[in-house]
């Protein structure tokens, strides 16, 4: 399922830094806010073979804020007959990580988040 992830700066500069840099009096700040949009997509557990029900993870290979790109292994898969390196299917930003490393996840459900920017 996609959403939009709707994200709003608290890191406004003063108005006396803009002051200084501008010579000109500072906006107010209701219009430095900046709204960022992203749309979020999900990675799941994939099947791994036709008998595998469940999978769990060894290791995340990705960290939470990194940068991804379209095939780049995001999470080590134990299965029941392999560990597997599991690859992204879009470019984006691993903005959640759903399922621990040690734990299991039923195939097909969410175990991270990517950001789409």
């Amino acid at each position: 399922m996609a959403g939009l992830l709707n994200l709003q700066s608290t890191l406004l500069p003063s108005a006396s830094a803009l002051r200084h840099r501008t010579g000109a009096p500072a906006p107010s700040s209701s219009r430095l806010r900046c709204r960022v949009e992203a749309k979020i997509q999900e990675i799941f557990m994939p099947a791994l073979s036709s008998t595998m029900t469940e999978g769990k993870i060894v290791s995340w290979t990705a960290a939470k804020g990194d940068r991804l790109a379209k095939g780049d292994p995001v999470v080590v898969v134990e299965s029941d007959k392999a560990d597997m390196d599991v690859e992204t299917f879009h470019d984006g930003f691993l903005t959640a990580v759903l399922v621990l490393a040690g734990e299991s996840a039923p195939v097909g459900s969410a175990i991270a988040l990517l950001a789409q920017s």
